[in-house]
């Protein structure tokens, strides 16, 4: 295994240049609203400071608002809106409002009351740049960064489809940035993160026109990267960026985007070669420094050859940082479905292949690399009794060898919400089963608030290729192969009702379903807890937002 040539004294130093205050999410007064992707920099997805609604009145959630903004959904685009982020007293010429902002997958950014769901204002980005590819379903050229709020300065920074960051006063929609060129134009960028006045985003899949600064490269092809913008001063921001490969593979990618950790920013990268000294990070967990300015640390797996073979890369799910006792970790999984615990300070130690944890399979018995495994963004909360709980979102059935749920709410041969209590002793870290919710047709990332766990049944169609006959999708073998359009249409047809529901935190119980509220399907997108409400997207460019009445 190829060692990382970095000097423990380089990355002391360059992390106590620049310390990541953003990381220590259990630090101060937690947030009321939901400033970005995952509610803080370390994307626990757990607002702690949500006390409205409870395990006692959840049940009792009625759709308060549904908003349709202007952006026209498409097949080719499978998320037309973001995942929401919610801004509270906001300085508007109305006074103080509570904001939600969206970018639709047209470089429009809308906010929106998110009290009364009325339009504030909105603007357009319309991209006058050429694509140097055709769109598809994994790199449809369209805008897909969820945006980042800095609060103290009342800015919302948001990405365009021609690769500009972007930074507006949020109550008014004005300028207050000299925009930059962030990522390539058609990027495939994910979640924006803010910490300490630098905006980070990391691009992945090698969609985007091809970025000169990594020499000659095929036609539409951006190397997978790390960006980071440092904001201090709006009228001069700087650039700075770190690649974790040459061209398409071992790019990052995963809803969350950079997580905010202690040596600087993570990333899990998707398939690729592991060759450290040639700068490629196939199918690992890779750390870079504060701004971007190189590498910290990284890890990847003993059976890399498998994982890459089989398609089952890390990329799929998205991590989160959080402390445990004297230590903080990292949580993270993928298609493989098995969850794997690193210690943030050390990525897999001098060979950088241990894990401090490994779990059994969890999920995706037939080793196939879609509609299975871990699709989305581990969460994290402590419960009332002061243990940690790690949420992860699992496509298809429980495995059948998976170590057993105590508390099981029924089978579910779709999808569901499995909770882990996780626990310390000295060096060793446990990861014990805790319970398994019912069945959810193919959930995303989740959010926890008060006791409360929310999560989205997307009824999204995940069959990458219907007429593939390998593992679940035999059932299609036959089916002429589809064209580009066709496969598009197929992946945007909903598969059942999308559903919001709210489950008791300490069994996974049922405390509520949306029923038949929610018409078409979502994808890659996150229930959003603040304020008293719970804020949702569709693929129909629909926003919700479900509270008490």
């Amino acid at each position: 295994m190829s060692k990382i040539g970095l000097s423990a004294a380089a990355l002391t130093l360059a992390v106590a240049l620049y310390p990541l205050s953003a990381m220590a999410q259990d630090a101060g007064a937690p947030a009321r609203d939901w400033p970005t992707w995952g509610y803080d920099g370390a994307r626990t997805g757990w607002n702690r400071s949500e006390t409205s609604l409870t395990p006692k009145n959840v049940s009792r959630l009625a759709l308060l608002w549904n908003t349709a903004v202007s952006t026209p959904p498409t097949d080719v685009a499978m998320a037309t809106l973001t995942s929401p982020v919610v801004m509270e007293g906001a300085d508007t010429p109305q006074g103080k409002k509570n904001l939600l902002f969206t970018i639709g997958a047209d470089s429009s950014l809308f906010a929106i009351d998110a009290d009364s769901g009325k339009i504030l204002w909105q603007k357009a980005y319309p991209n006058s740049e050429k694509p140097q590819r055709a769109a598809n379903v994994n790199c449809s050229n369209t805008e897909q960064a969820t945006p980042t709020l800095d609060k103290a300065r009342g800015i919302v920074f948001f990405n365009t489809g021609d690769g500009m960051l972007h930074g507006l006063a949020a109550g008014t929609g004005d300028e207050k940035l000299a925009p930059i060129a962030m990522v390539a134009p058609f990027s495939r960028n994910w979640s924006l993160n803010f910490i300490d006045n630098v905006v980070y985003t990391a691009a992945g899949r090698g969609c985007g026109n091809g970025a000169p600064a990594q020499g000659t490269l095929p036609a539409g092809v951006e190397p997978g990267n790390v960006t980071a913008v440092d904001v201090s001063d709006l009228s001069h921001p700087q650039l700075s960026r770190f690649y974790t490969s040459h061209e398409r593979p071992a790019g990052p990618w995963g809803r969350g985007g950079p997580v905010a950790g202690p040596k600087g920013v993570y990333v899990q990268t998707a398939d690729g070669p592991w060759d450290p000294a040639s700068g490629v990070f196939g199918n690992a967990v890779v750390a870079v420094m504060p701004k971007a300015f190189g590498l910290a640390d990284a890890y990847t797996h003993t059976n890399n050859g498998y994982l890459n073979g089989r398609d089952l890369d890390f990329g799929s799910g998205s991590p989160v940082i959080f402390p445990l006792g004297n230590r903080t970790l990292l949580a993270t999984g993928g298609k493989e479905g098995v969850i794997t615990i690193l210690d943030a300070n050390s990525l897999g130690g001098p060979d950088h292949n241990k894990p401090v944890f490994k779990s059994a399979r969890f999920g995706n018995d037939e080793q196939t690399y879609f509609g299975r495994g871990i699709w989305g963004g581990l969460s994290t909360f402590l419960n009332a009794a002061g243990e940690r709980i790690l949420l992860v979102p699992m496509w298809g059935p429980e495995a059948k060898d998976a170590p057993k749920f105590p508390l099981q709410n029924s089978e579910a041969p779709h999808g569901s919400v499995m909770a882990f209590k996780i626990a310390a002793g000295g060096d060793t870290i446990t990861l014990d089963p805790f319970w398994i919710s019912r069945d959810l047709w193919l959930p995303d990332s989740v959010a926890v608030a008060n006791g409360v766990v929310y999560a989205v049944q997307t009824a999204e169609q995940a069959l990458q290729h219907p007429d593939n006959p390998e593992g679940h999708g035999a059932a299609l073998a036959g089916v002429h192969r589809l064209t580009e359009e066709e496969l598009s249409k197929f992946r945007s047809t909903p598969v059942t009702q999308m559903t919001l529901f709210a489950l008791d935190a300490d069994s996974g119980k049922m405390l509520y379903s949306s029923k038949t509220l929610l018409p078409n399907f979502t994808h890659f997108t996150q229930p959003v807890v603040a304020l008293g409400k719970v804020f949702l997207v569709d693929h129909n460019a629909h926003v919700y937002a479900f509270g008490l009445k």
